[in-house]
Formats: structure tokens, sequence, C-alpha cells
């Protein structure tokens, strides 16, 4: 079904749950799988006016975006699998979407943090972008702990307001003994 996959990766743990993702489903698929992992230099730098500590900063930034490409690869490349990746600069929506087209892909893999509500007002969604833009199949791995601690905690409010708290259950237990 699949022959080209690219998952887009920044480092984060969403994007790491997403990367087994794809590689999964690269191997499943014996697809080539296409890394891509874009440098945002307004989000590193802001407004600042360009100097040497800036053009260093960046600079370390892309030192490290290059290592998560060429660790993903290597381990899709121990699995047996063709791999490569590169790194971009530029908008990250824009970047993902233009890598997908130049290397072909049939399928884009890629985490989400699951932000709401004024988060995702002020910071935005680089996966709902990409989702709304893409013309190929994107499969958006939400992040695990988050979605694990969030199930957990409704699990606790249902269980909450399923069962009697000691208040009520005095109060039962005095009202069955005046009877």
């Amino acid at each position: 079904m699949f022959k080209k996959i690219a998952v887009a990766l920044d480092g984060s743990r969403c994007a790491e749950q997403a990367f087994e993702v794809a590689l999964k489903l690269a191997e499943t698929e014996r697809a080539e799988l296409g890394v891509c992992s874009v440098v945002d230099p307004v989000m590193i730098v802001g407004t600042m006016p360009p100097s040497p500590a800036l053009d260093l900063m960046i600079a370390d930034v892309e030192r490290s975006t290059k290592r998560i490409i060429t660790s993903a690869a290597g381990k899709a490349q121990a699995k047996g699998l063709i791999a490569g990746g590169e790194m971009r600069r530029g908008l990250p929506a824009s970047e993902i979407l233009n890598y997908a087209r130049d290397f072909g892909a049939d399928a884009i893999v890629m985490g989400t943090h699951g932000r709401g509500g004024v988060k995702r007002l002020l910071m935005g969604s680089v996966a709902e972008a990409v989702l709304r833009d893409a013309p190929v199949p994107v499969i958006v791995v939400r992040e695990r702990e988050r979605a694990a601690v969030r199930s957990a905690v409704g699990r606790e409010a249902v269980n909450r307001r399923s069962r009697p708290s000691r208040w009520q259950t005095a109060a039962d237990d005095t009202r069955s003994r005046s009877s």
C-alpha cells in the first residue's frame, strides 16, 4: 500500500513515538523511510537582530537536528529498510509538506502534543496544518504519556462520581439506624 513513508521529527517525545509507528509501518509495508526535521530560525531567535551568538545558536540546533535524522535513519537501516533524511529550514508545516512532495511520499507520519485551547491558539498546530494541506494520508501520533494521564484522570473522576463519599455513607448509616 505505502511505498515511501515520510516521518517528521523534532526531538520531542511524541516525535520519537511517531517514529516508532513509522518504523513499524515501513517494516510491515517494506517501504522506504524518509526522515525530515525542520529548523525554524524564527522560533529560535525570535525578532532579535542578527549576531554571531545567534548564528552559533542556530548552528548548534542544526547540528542537533542532523544527529536526530542520522540516528533515526540508522535505526531504520539496521532493520533492513532503505532510509535517509534531510534537514530543512523554514516553517515546519510547509517544509514537512515540501519534503514529503520532494521525497515522493505516499504517507506522512508525525507526532502531536495534543494541545488545546489557548495554547493551540497561540502556538498553532504543525500537525493540524500538515493534515489539512497534505495530498497524501497523514498518520498523527498523539503523545502517549499525556493521553495516559488524561485517561487516568478521567477514570478517577468517573470513579469519584459513581461511589459515595465518606460523608454520604455516614449520612446514609444515620438514616438507616433511625428507622
